[in-house]
């Protein structure tokens, strides 16, 4: 495999390391407002 190659993939797996942070705080942030909204449903179920 020539240097350039290697580059390219570097690159894309620093992308893609990029959007799977990216994907892994939203998802958080996902779960965080649907703990929100269960706390609050089991409030009112009460």
């Amino acid at each position: 495999m020539d240097q350039q190659k290697i580059e390219e993939i570097t690159e894309m797996l620093l992308k893609l390391e990029k959007e799977i942070n990216e994907t892994k705080a939203s998802l958080q942030n996902i779960n965080k407002s649907i703990d929100k909204y269960d706390k609050y449903a089991y409030l009112n179920v009460s």
